[in-house]
């Protein structure tokens, strides 16, 4: 077998085209099957014609060893294109192991792991995910290399993963990455790869309107080519998503994640589908529909429940009810998720806040050393500085200025929203001094805000004290009370107080009910 160039496809690959494949199988040149075939091949992968695929493995390769390894290698692909993770992912697993010694197996390492990293992103394996496209990406180039459209789409896969993970700065590599390979290649369909990327990077440095701008087109652009499953605009769905809740438009947020967790869950890309319904969560209690959003956290948990192995499922759906345990000011469960979940920024932001709640805050000057490398991390640096009082040479009022011309830029309108009466009382001096249709816009936003959390009654507005949660936990072991307030050195009437004050504070009418409840809430 002749080894091939650097980059080049593998040899004794053979080539067709769809449209003429059936009339080519009657004994058309063999030639000619081997010129069309290849051009095609990665467009049905896209279009996710993983049958056709399958159907074109026999003329893929010649009857070589590594031909016939090959072939099997594109059989592989069509079930991973038809969204069969697991048989894909067995295939690749005998390819992997049974074709150490065949002359092409570099390129066979890099397919195999091809199909493993996007198995383990459908199941939520994140860390198996970004260990697979290293894999596919840095093994050594002795006969063959992926694609470049192929490399792009892995880093594209990687960056998704970084974005859920909320890590700007490995995205901005990823982007630099994917350009240097468009810009040293010679073939064209990896446009919207590298747009969907600059996507991801515009969103978690805080540029929402930029943002949007390219999700929508990459989305637009997939739909006209036909591109579905793995080659979806999926990620770029999340990106319009999150943008909108940025806009203030929570709403309209919630029809988008629903449609992206109906085509998830029909592309059996569950990663995307458990972190579409954990963002709805926090949209719910954003607009104080908490038991809603308490009843939907309990369905996400048991729906997760079905996967042999949670992977990074349980935290993605941990970050939805940190938010809502976070409002209901049950700091006891809110620090139990939070001390379980990845440091991502948002779940940095609810630590600190409850930090700040105990009196652990920043002083000034710490959070004047904050880092400005970001629209994101600049806005919170300012609203946060907006929190501290006047002094002779520092306005807090002036801060709020800084924040707002940024939040003007980039379209970040729902974090001055949320925020409580000081930061809002701010915003309504700056608009009647200042006003302009910004201003004026987002004051009107803040007001129905306010207005919203007002009007709510939240339940268990009282969160059970630990004490109270120890008992709680007792209660549920079906020991005496006697026995538990003896083992707990409770008395009686302690006793009796803290079951009172449990009972109220659940709404439920005894033990049993209170033990059923906290289970359901996962308090216990």
């Amino acid at each position: 077998m002749e080894k091939s160039k650097k980059g080049e496809e593998p040899t004794g690959v053979r080539d067709v085209s769809l449209g003429a494949l059936e009339a080519l199988m009657q004994g058309a040149d063999a030639q000619v099957i081997f010129d069309l075939l290849i051009s095609n091949a990665r467009q049905l992968a896209a279009t996710g014609q993983g049958q056709q695929l399958i159907k074109m493995a026999p003329y893929m390769g010649d009857e070589s060893e590594s031909g016939l390894a090959i072939r099997r290698g594109f059989v592989m692909l069509g079930h991973l294109v038809d969204l069969d993770f697991d048989t894909a992912e067995a295939l690749a697993n005998q390819l992997y192991e049974e074709e150490k010694k065949n002359p092409v197996y570099d390129f066979l390492e890099k397919i195999t792991n091809y199909v493993f990293a996007a198995s383990a992103f459908a199941r939520g394996d994140l860390t198996k995910t970004l260990q697979s496209i290293d894999g596919a990406l840095n093994a050594p180039i002795i006969t063959s290399d992926l694609g470049d459209a192929d490399k792009i789409n892995l880093i594209r896969l990687r960056s998704s993963v970084l974005m859920l993970q909320s890590d700007d700065s490995a995205l901005e590599v990823q982007l630099e990455g994917a350009t240097k390979i468009a810009d040293e290649s010679n073939q064209g369909d990896y446009g919207i790869h590298l747009m969907a990327i600059k996507a991801m990077l515009f969103h978690e440095k805080g540029e929402f309107i930029k943002a949007a701008e390219l999700a929508k087109s990459v989305i637009t652009s997939s739909e006209v080519y036909g591109y579905t499953g793995v080659t979806s605009a999926m990620d770029c769905k999340w990106v319009l998503a999150r943008c909108t809740i940025s806009f203030g438009k929570l709403d309209q947020a919630i029809e988008l994640l629903e449609e992206l967790k109906t085509e998830a869950e029909k592309s059996k890309i569950y990663t995307w589908y458990v972190t579409a319904e954990s963002m709805i969560l926090r949209i719910l209690t954003e607009l104080t529909r908490i038991r809603e959003a308490l009843d939907r956290s309990i369905n996400l948990r048991n729906y997760i429940t079905k996967f042999p192995k949670q992977y990074d499922l349980s935290w993605m759906a941990d970050v939805g009810e940190l938010y809502i345990r976070y409002r209901l000011n049950d700091l006891n469960r809110a620090k139990e998720i939070a001390a379980r979940t990845p440091r991502i920024y948002y779940v940095n932001q609810i630590i600190e806040a409850m930090e700040a709640a105990k009196g652990k805050e920043f002083t000034k000057e710490q959070v004047m050393q904050l880092s400005e490398d970001s629209p994101r991390k600049k806005l919170w640096k300012y609203l946060y500085l907006s929190e501290f009082p006047t002094s002779k040479d520092f306005s807090p009022k002036q801060c709020m200025k800084i924040a707002l011309e940024v939040g003007e830029l980039t379209g970040a309108r729902d974090i001055f929203m949320r925020q409580g009466n000081h930061h809002h009382n701010l915003i309504f001096q700056i608009a009647n001094e200042e006003p302009s249709l910004f201003l004026e816009e987002l004051s009107r936003d803040c007001l129905k805000r306010i207005k919203l959390r007002n009007e709510s009654q939240l339940e268990n507005e009282e969160s059970l004290t630990s004490r109270e949660l120890q008992v709680l936990k007792h209660l549920a072991t079906g020991k005496s009370i006697n026995l538990i307030g003896a083992e707990l050195h409770i008395s009686q009437n302690t006793m009796k107080t803290h079951l009172r004050n449990i009972y109220r504070k659940m709404g439920v009418d005894g033990r049993k009910t209170a033990v059923l409840k906290a289970q359901e809430s996962f308090l216990i």
